[in-house]
C-alpha cells in the first residue's frame, strides 16, 4: 500500500540526494515540482489519480502551457518525469511521450514499486534504508526554505570526502608519528618557505591536509562541514573542489609570501575561500537576506574568536584564501554571461597570483630547519637537535650556521673539542663563513691558542667587517698580544 510517507519520502530523497530544487507545489501539496537546472529536468510528484483520463489530462496540462514552464525555470526541459503515488487501479500503458519532448509517467502503487523512480542503485539503497522518521519529518525538511537550513539538507559527498581524507591523514599521524612537533609536520609535507623554493612544490597541496592538534582538525572540519556544504549545494561537486583548492593554493601562496620562519598546515585558507565563495553568490544573486547574513556572521564571528585562541593561527593564509575562493567563484560565474567581468576578475587573479610568486622568491629566506634546531635547543632537546642536524645535512639543505648549532650541541653532549672539530669540519664546507671563523676564534681563545684565534677572527672580519662582535674581539686579541 502507498502512502503519504512514501511520497513525501520519495520527495526529500530526491532534494537531498540529487540535487532538485523544488519549484512549485499546489495549494494541498498533493502536487510538487521539483527541477535541476544543470540536468534541464523536470520531475513531478501527485499523490492521487483516479483514471487514466485524468493522468493524460495533467500530461496534456504540461505540454500545452511548455512555454509558460520555460519562462518559469528560466530553462527548457529536456525531459518531464510525472511519479503518481496512488492506490486506484487503471490502465497506465502508453502514457510515455519519446518525440519531440521526453515525457514519461509512472503510477506507483506499491512501496516495493517505488525504485523504480531511483536513477541509480546508490539512490535506492538509500531509500530502502528502514527509518522511522514520520511523514511530517520528511514533508518539513523538503519544504524548508531557509537559505541555510536548505543547503545544509543536500548530500555533499565531496565535503564529506574532504574531511575523511582529512580525519584519516590526522589519526594516522597520532598512530605513526605521536607527536606534531614542527619537525614532523615538515617531513610530512608542512608549508615551508624554505623548502618550496628549493623545489618541493607538493608542500602547497599536501601542507593542506595536516594539522597540528585535536582542536585544530575539529575547528577546521565543522566549519568545513558547514560552509562546504553550503557551496557544494549551489555550484555541484566538481565546482566546488576547483573552488577548495584554488582557495587553498591562494592562502599557500599569501603565507608563502609572507612567513618565511614557520611550519604551516589547516585547511582553513581553503576553508575561507568557501566563504568568499559564498560572499559572491550573495553579490551575484543580489541576495541580501538579514537572516542569511546574520547566520553567516554568527558563523563567522566563532569561527574567528575561536581562531584567535588557538596557537600558529595563520591570518595572511586566511586572507589569501578569502580572496582566491571569491575570485575564482567570480570567474566561473560571468564565463559564459559577462566577458567583460570575466577578464577583469582573471586579470586581477592573474596579477595577484605573478605577485605572490615574485614575492615568494624576492623575499629573503630562513632556513627553516635551523630554526627547528635552534627552538630545540632552547628547549633543552639536544637528543632531537642533533637528529634534526644530521636530517638537515642528509637532504642537503645544511648551511654554516647548520654546522654553527652543531657545533654547540656536540660541546655539550660531548666535549668542547668535539664542538671545535664540527666548527672546523662545517668550515671545510663553508671557508668564508664569518660566523665559523668567529665561533672558532672564541674558541681557540679560551684554551690560549691566541695565533689561531687571530687567524680564524681576521677571516670573519674580511666577511663581514661591520660586525661589531668581530670587531671587539679582533681588538682584545691584538691587546693582549702587544
Amino acid at each position: 500500500m502507498i502512502t503519504e510517507k512514501h511520497y513525501w519520502k520519495s520527495i526529500f530523497t530526491w532534494v537531498k540526494y540529487l540535487n532538485y530544487q523544488i519549484v512549485h507545489r499546489n495549494q494541498d501539496d498533493t502536487e510538487i515540482w521539483l527541477a535541476n537546472k544543470k540536468k534541464q529536468s523536470v520531475v513531478i510528484f501527485k499523490f492521487g489519480a483516479n483514471s487514466t483520463q485524468e493522468v493524460r489530462f495533467d500530461k496534456s496540462r504540461i505540454q500545452d502551457h511548455e512555454e509558460d514552464i520555460i519562462a518559469f525555470l528560466d530553462f527548457k526541459p529536456k525531459s518531464y518525469n510525472l511519479f503518481i503515488y496512488t492506490d486506484k487501479t487503471f490502465t497506465d500503458e502508453n502514457l510515455d511521450e519519446l518525440k519531440s519532448i521526453k515525457f514519461k509517467v509512472k503510477i506507483i502503487r506499491q512501496a516495493d514499486q517505488i525504485e523504480k523512480i531511483m536513477p541509480n542503485f546508490f539512490i535506492k539503497s538509500v531509500f530502502n534504508q528502514s527509518s522511522n522518521q514520520t511523514k511530517s519529518y520528511y514533508k518539513q525538511r523538503a519544504l524548508n526554505n531557509n537559505p541555510i537550513e536548505k543547503h545544509m539538507l543536500k548530500f555533499a559527498p565531496i565535503t564529506y570526502t574532504l574531511i575523511a581524507i582529512n580525519i584519516i591523514i590526522w589519526l594516522s599521524m597520532v598512530l605513526f608519528l605521536n607527536r606534531f612537533s614542527d619537525l614532523k609536520l615538515l617531513d610530512v609535507g608542512g608549508l615551508v618557505h624554505f623548502n618550496v623554493v628549493h623545489g618541493e612544490w607538493y608542500r602547497v597541496i599536501s601542507s593542506i591536509f595536516l594539522h597540528y592538534n585535536f582542536e585544530h582538525i575539529l575547528m577546521n572540519m565543522l566549519t568545513l562541514f558547514i560552509f562546504g556544504k553550503i557551496v557544494e549545494s549551489i555550484v555541484g561537486h566538481w565546482r566546488f573542489l576547483v573552488i577548495y583548492f584554488v582557495a587553498g593554493l591562494f592562502g599557500n601562496f599569501a603565507s608563502l609570501s609572507f612567513n618565511t620562519d614557520t611550519v604551516s598546515v589547516g585547511a582553513s585558507g581553503a576553508i575561507f575561500g568557501l566563504i568568499g565563495a559564498i560572499f559572491a553568490f550573495m553579490y551575484i544573486g543580489k541576495q541580501y537576506n538579514r537572516k542569511l547574513i546574520g547566520q553567516l556572521l554568527i558563523v563567522l564571528v566563532i569561527l574567528i574568536g575561536v581562531s584567535l585562541l588557538m596557537q600558529n593561527v595563520n591570518i595572511v593564509a586566511h586572507i589569501g584564501g578569502f580572496i582566491g575562493g571569491l575570485l575564482i567563484t567570480l570567474i566561473g560565474y560571468y564565463f559564459k554571461l559577462n566577458q567583460n567581468k570575466f577578464w577583469i576578475f582573471l586579470i586581477l587573479l592573474i596579477v595577484l597570483f605573478i605577485g605572490f610568486q615574485i614575492r615568494i622568491f624576492t623575499i629573503q629566506e630562513d632556513n627553516i630547519y635551523n630554526t627547528i634546531i635552534e627552538k630545540e635547543m632552547k628547549s633543552g632537546n639536544y637528543k632531537d637537535a642533533k637528529d634534526m642536524v644530521q636530517h638537515t645535512i642528509n637532504k642537503n639543505y645544511a648551511d654554516d650556521e647548520t654546522y654553527y648549532l652543531k657545533g654547540f650541541i656536540s660541546a655539550t653532549t660531548d666535549s668542547k673539542a668535539e664542538g671545535m672539530a664540527t666548527w672546523e669540519r662545517g668550515l671545510r664546507h663553508f671557508p668564508d663563513s664569518a660566523i665559523l671563523n668567529y665561533q672558532l676564534a672564541v674558541a681557540n681563545r679560551s684554551i690560549d691558542n691566541k695565533d689561531k684565534a687571530q687567524k680564524y677572527i681576521k677571516t670573519a672580519l674580511k666577511n663581514d667587517p661591520s660586525n661589531r662582535d668581530y670587531i671587539n674581539l679582533n681588538k682584545e686579541l691584538s691587546d693582549d698580544s702587544d
